[in-house]
């Protein structure tokens, strides 16, 4: 039957994508662990159940990547057997942890070699970027803690990915609320204890709230989901996250009830 279009209608208007007749909307979910992790509830499997039959959830999740292309690796901890982690506990990082250098990456950008592109991409990056050897180290550009080199990439690989033969609709997802789970310092955490993996408070909860609407709006993205605020910010409940960063199954559930509420208005066109 060949392709036809697709009609995909968010807050009331109309876009137009390509996918075969009869076929499940396909739908890819890149992001780190926060995409990856969680056995059978990540939230990609919960997705996919709350859109049902007719559409197709792939998890394209790479744990501990970022969105730059020079992103460093970094280790570190943080659960809340251990809520109040110490700066100087925090190992170096190292190497390169770029989304852009891995396996999960090449396959998705070079889809149309297995005529397997997706209809619908939802990146959800920038956790691992937050790393203050990441934002606010040589990754992320001059000057220091602007989000130089992030708001950069995120751009090209939103522009990369809506120029794909199946003219996919791209959103810009807000990653969950980062908290320090120590109660001597409340949820910003303080100059000697940090948040688990030593990530930037500022950076999630601040910059990229304001700054990945940018993005979203600067590469052409079809809009941007706010999980960040339907996990009530820096609000967010203690128990709704391991660390202060990963999400339990329940929150989890919230992040793929925030994306279906967008997406799941996409239909398949006439067979």
């Amino acid at each position: 039957m060949g392709f036809v279009a697709a009609l995909l209608l968010v807050a009331g208007q109309a876009y137009s994508g390509t996918t075969t007749a009869g076929a499940p909307i396909a739908v890819t979910c890149v992001g780190d662990s926060i995409t990856s992790e969680g056995g059978n509830l990540t939230y990609s499997l919960q997705l996919g159940r709350l859109l049902g039959a007719g559409f197709n959830v792939t998890n394209a999740g790479v744990s501990g990547h970022t969105m730059m292309n020079d992103g460093l690796c970094g280790l570190g901890s943080g659960s809340w057997r251990r809520p109040c982690l110490p700066t100087s506990s925090m190992p170096s990082c190292y190497g390169n942890c770029s989304y852009w250098g891995t396996p999960t990456f090449a396959a998705l950008a070079n889809c149309a070699a297995t005529n397997d592109c997706p209809h619908v991409i939802t990146i959800m990056l920038g956790t691992n970027d937050a790393k203050y050897c990441n934002w606010f180290g040589p990754p992320n550009g001059v000057p220091s803690g602007a989000g130089t080199a992030f708001g950069a990439n995120y751009v090209a690989m939103i522009k990369l990915f809506k120029a794909l033969p199946t003219n996919p609709k791209v959103y810009v997802v807000l990653p969950p609320p980062a908290v320090s789970q120590c109660t001597a310092t409340g949820p910003a955490g303080n100059a000697t204890i940090c948040l688990a993996y030593n990530m930037s408070y500022t950076a999630i909860n601040v910059i990229y709230p304001v700054l990945q609407r940018s993005i979203a709006k600067t590469a052409g993205a079809d809009g941007v989901i706010d999980v960040w605020t339907a996990l009530n910010g820096t609000s967010i409940s203690p128990h709704a996250s391991v660390d202060g960063i990963h999400p339990y199954p329940p929150a989890l559930g919230v992040i793929a009830e925030t994306i279906a509420s967008v997406i799941g208005s996409l239909e398949r066109g006439p067979a």
